[in-house]
């Protein structure tokens, strides 16, 4: 054992002594500790770091917020890109595949050409289930459909494929924040290659 002794010399010449007693094994226990503590933090930081950091063209480099936990929730599609040209919403009625039109309007016969369509959402649930859903105006008439749907990430979550009326597509993640999804979708056809660029922002913020 040994002693540490402090004076502190005041203007008075009055001298004050502390003693302090410590032990090398506690002092030594004292430092291992605190090695430990810092090299647990730093573990930690680095797995928390390498886990979220799955980096997307557009981003984001860097976030704390797992894919899964952005990805989940109602997306309201704001812009549609085939091939870098901009497709209107009210273009999109070609683009719905093969919806029965006839049941959005409780079987009466419609013209294609006097759909509008007024808002298109894309939910995503944790347990891989969502839905599809479409709203469009015939007429100044309201109508609207629910697809359901399925969908996975991939093992590096770097695409996520969507099965909806019976077709599977993978769509390519260019970036995912907690506000904004951008899906790419590629496909060629008799040696014609078509991209599909679609913006997505959250609705339920």
């Amino acid at each position: 054992m040994f002693r540490l002794f402090l004076f502190i010399e005041f203007p008075t010449d009055i001298h004050i002594q502390f003693n302090c007693k410590f032990t090398p094994i506690l002092l030594y226990s004292f430092i291992k500790l605190n090695m430990k503590i810092k090299v647990v933090l730093l573990t930690m930081a680095t797995a928390l770091i390498l886990s979220s950091c799955t980096t997307y063209d557009e981003g984001p480099s860097f976030t704390l917020i797992s894919a899964m936990q952005r990805i989940t929730g109602t997306w309201a599609l704001e812009e549609t890109r085939v091939n870098d040209t901009v497709v209107d919403l009210n273009d999109m009625a070609a683009m719905l595949g093969d919806v029965d039109l006839d049941s959005l309007t409780g079987g009466f016969q419609i013209d294609p050409t006097q759909i509008s369509v007024t808002k298109v959402n894309l939910t995503f649930e944790k347990d891989g289930d969502g839905n599809f859903f479409f709203a469009v105006s015939v007429m100044s008439f309201p109508f609207s459909r629910t697809e359901f749907i399925t969908w996975a990430f991939d093992d590096e979550k770097q695409n996520v494929s969507i099965t909806a009326l019976e077709e599977t597509r993978d769509y390519e993640i260019v970036k995912l924040t907690k506000t904004e999804l951008w899906l790419r979708y590629t496909e060629t056809t008799d040696g014609e290659t078509t991209t599909l660029f679609m913006k997505f922002e959250k609705e339920d913020k």
